[in-house]
């Protein structure tokens, strides 16, 4: 049997997690959601992840630190990672470039377009499955 791609996400925004996740689910995903880089970290070592979907502006711990201490575990050198953020403007776009990131998707988003971009780093997922 094949397993189900994983993916942890990373929103402090309540609301936005809750929908993310559901879509996510819905589309026969593996979601772990979390609302602080924190969580994230500490659950990193529990999960076997396919991607990591993070918003940028996060309490405590922002996005691009968090990025930044997942990819100091060779480990996770690899693993896809999609920027989520509210930031449209050139510097911030820029950056989340800079990282390397798989991908990064500006606020407000279409979810038909986030869902697309989360396929496409998970080429294991089948549609439909």
């Amino acid at each position: 049997m094949k397993k189900v791609p994983a993916i942890l996400l990373v929103e402090d925004e309540a609301q936005q997690r809750e929908v993310l996740t559901m879509l996510l689910e819905m589309e026969g995903l593996n979601v772990v959601s979390v609302e602080s880089a924190e969580e994230g970290l500490r659950q990193l070592s529990l999960l076997d992840l396919d991607m990591i979907v993070t918003d940028v502006k996060l309490t405590g711990i922002d996005g691009f630190s968090f990025f930044s201490k997942v990819r100091e575990d060779p480990k996770y050198k690899s693993l896809p990672f999609i920027f989520i953020t509210g930031y449209n403007d050139p510097k911030a776009i820029e950056t989340v470039e800079a990282f390397n990131a798989a991908a990064y998707v500006t606020k407000p988003y279409n979810l038909e377009e986030l869902l697309k971009t989360v396929k496409k780093y998970l080429p294991s997922t089948e549609p439909g499955s």
